[in-house]
């Protein structure tokens, strides 16, 4: 990083990890050579990572902000509970919204990951997303489209929702599977209509 900062002129940077504070102490290390390096005055950073995690490090934020932390995507997942219970998530709903909270009072911009399009998709459940979002109020909403890796054992259990096989369009855009009560089409349009209402709303 010192490297890329001083001889290549690089000033942002994002940690290529789903969850680099899973270590706590290995991230408090790095945040603090970050500092006793003084770099934080040079480059600034991004990371996902949890919500259970910025729950345990609530009285970290502040000091991972100094480090040059500014950037934190969320894995929220999904706004409906019946929905979290589905990704087995250690969490509630009132977490997520807490978490975003405490990342905003820290100066760190948040950015809230929802995956949709599960097969139990419907349009209440797209449009619970955009209002657990705007009551949420991250600086940024993100609707990933709900995609199951080629040649995993979860691409092969859900097959049959599949819909799309080229796989070069397999970029969390487009939707790739139908859920039971909506087509392809719907769920694109109704993602959409999240992302205009929550944006035009902001501005």
């Amino acid at each position: 990083i010192e490297d890329l900062v001083l001889n290549h002129q690089v000033g942002f940077f994002i940690l290529a990890d789903e969850e680099p504070t899973i270590n706590r102490k290995k991230f408090i290390e790095f945040c603090q050579e970050l500092i006793d390096r003084g770099l934080p005055d040079k480059v600034k950073w991004g990371i996902n990572t949890r919500v259970t995690d910025i729950y345990r490090d609530r009285d970290l934020l502040k000091f991972y902000r100094k480090a040059g932390l500014v950037h934190v995507s969320l894995g929220t997942e999904a706004a409906a509970q019946m929905k979290l219970d589905i990704f087995n998530k250690e969490t509630k709903v009132e977490e997520n919204k807490t978490a975003i909270r405490l990342l905003r009072e820290a100066d760190i911009l948040v950015e809230a990951q929802f995956i949709v399009g599960l097969d139990n998709e419907t349009p209440e459940t797209l449009n619970e997303t955009y209002k657990m979002a705007w009551d949420w109020q991250p600086d940024l909403a993100n609707w990933a489209m709900y995609t199951p890796w080629p040649f995993t054992p979860l691409f092969q259990e859900l097959k049959d929702q599949v819909e799309v096989f080229d796989f070069s369009r397999y970029n969390f855009v487009t939707p790739i599977m139908k859920p039971a009560a909506m087509t392809r089409g719907e769920l694109l349009d109704g993602v959409m209509n999240n992302y205009r209402r929550f944006y035009m709303k902001k501005a």
